[in-house]
């Protein structure tokens, strides 16, 4: 039975774990740019970070660490975020970057994230396989065999031949075995499987207001499938590999082991209780980041770009071109209380408004004398008695709603609110 520590987001390890981290060597240090996630993000310090999720502290020795959402932040729906993923048309290599899951390592004996890990999995796999229908399923040559009528092609099964026409004396048909060029390939039944698993799946959300739009998804794909069988065995998942020709695939084929591996490779077993979780991690930073461009691109479109890279690797969240307004999402519901250490993403966000490959995109001509205005864009937290969906007015501008930050020119900030579980 394994020992687990729980954290919240931004809490700190208990002085008895900490000496047992400082005993045994963990190096625990903040996750840097590029590098893989390890524990976490814990700092130095002991700090959880912006990561929820489930990791090993000390496998050997069943030391677990789970880190849960903030208590402001305990019923937001989790659900309705993830489908702004699937709306926005992101590419599959930003999505990776909002979650991750390790099943080669052992499962962790908690039950608290199964609501949370398999539909961003399963938005994940619809969102690839969305792009990938669009260019069109891969065709491969399929070894068939078939008692033909009348036509022979390929090689004649002689054996095959002898017990099945010609001693019963139906010369009209014979054995033959040929190569087809088809979309019903191991690789497309795979993805075949693993959506009618994500169909099946999602029914859990039936009463959920967007279940109708994720249905119509989902049906659309299946639709594209309808030539393509779903009977694959499991020895032959494990035959399908990556192939350098065709990258879509390789996610798609990825995601989709990860899927009927995550139900056991049994449909039934989707709505059973599980106990366990695998070692995973989401970083609640940038999946608030995507839900924010979901409204911003429902209201302002083209008005707004997304991930405008600059210099030495660092990219800005946004850029309202009308308005010539540098915007970064922070998740970070203390702003709503004041501006206590906000200095440290003041000088961050002005960077960007300085960064010449970034204000490119505004100005095609340099204006060295002018102060383009900054936004930072927090989540709110909950009321007890509830809020409303939170929209942006296409008719409005976003300076019109946020709130100036009076000790820097032209620096402002605005609230805008999770979706939460009623």
């Amino acid at each position: 039975m394994n020992r687990i520590i729980y954290l919240k987001e931004h809490g700190r390890l208990s002085k008895k774990y900490s000496q047992y981290v400082y005993d045994i060597g963990i190096n625990l240090h903040e996750k840097r740019f590029g590098e893989k996630l390890k524990f976490l993000g814990i700092t130095h310090d002991m700090r959880a970070s912006y990561y929820i999720g489930a990791d090993w502290l000390d496998e050997k020795n069943n030391l677990a660490v789970v880190v849960l959402p903030k208590k402001d932040m305990e019923k937001v729906d989790y659900f309705k975020m993830f489908m702004s993923c699937l709306e926005n048309n992101l590419s599959p290599d930003y999505f990776s970057s909002i979650y991750g899951i390790d099943y080669e390592r052992k499962f962790i004996s908690c039950a608290h994230f199964q609501d949370q890990i398999t539909p961003l999995l399963v938005m994940h796999y619809l969102t690839v396989l969305k792009g990938l229908v669009k260019r069109g399923l891969k065709r491969d040559y399929v070894l068939q065999e078939d008692n033909l009528h009348c036509k022979i092609r390929g090689r004649i099964l002689v054996s095959e031949n002898l017990h099945a026409n010609v001693i019963p004396h139906r010369l009209d048909r014979c054995c033959c075995s040929y190569q087809e060029y088809t979309v019903d390939n191991n690789e497309n039944r795979l993805l075949k499987k693993a959506l009618l698993f994500s169909s099946q799946f999602i029914r859990k959300f039936s009463s959920h207001e967007l279940y109708p739009r994720l249905l119509s998804l989902t049906n659309t794909l299946l639709s594209h499938f309808e030539n393509i069988g779903s009977d694959i065995e499991i020895y032959q998942i494990g035959q399908v590999t990556s192939n350098k020709l065709f990258k879509d695939y390789n996610k798609a084929i990825y995601l989709a082991k990860q899927i009927l591996r995550l139900f056991g490779y049994s449909i039934e077993k989707i709505h059973n209780q599980r106990l366990e979780t695998p070692v995973f991690w989401i970083d609640m930073s940038r999946l608030y980041e995507v839900y924010v461009y979901g409204l911003l691109h429902k209201a302002y479109k083209s008005e707004i770009l997304f991930q405008v890279l600059g210099y030495n690797g660092c990219a800005v969240d946004f850029i309202k071109l009308d308005e010539k307004l540098i915007i970064d999402t922070k998740y970070k519901p203390k702003y709503e209380d004041g501006n206590e250490g906000i200095i440290s993403d003041i000088r961050q966000i002005s960077g960007y408004a300085r960064d010449e490959k970034i204000i490119n995109h505004i100005e095609k001509e340099k204006k060295n004398n002018e102060i383009y205005p900054c936004l930072i864009i927090y989540p709110e937290k909950v009321k007890e008695n509830g809020i409303e969906v939170f929209e942006f007015d296409k008719k409005e501008k976003l300076l019109q709603k946020a709130q100036p930050i009076e000790e820097f020119r032209n620096f402002y900030k605005l609230a805008v609110q999770l979706p939460f579980k009623p």
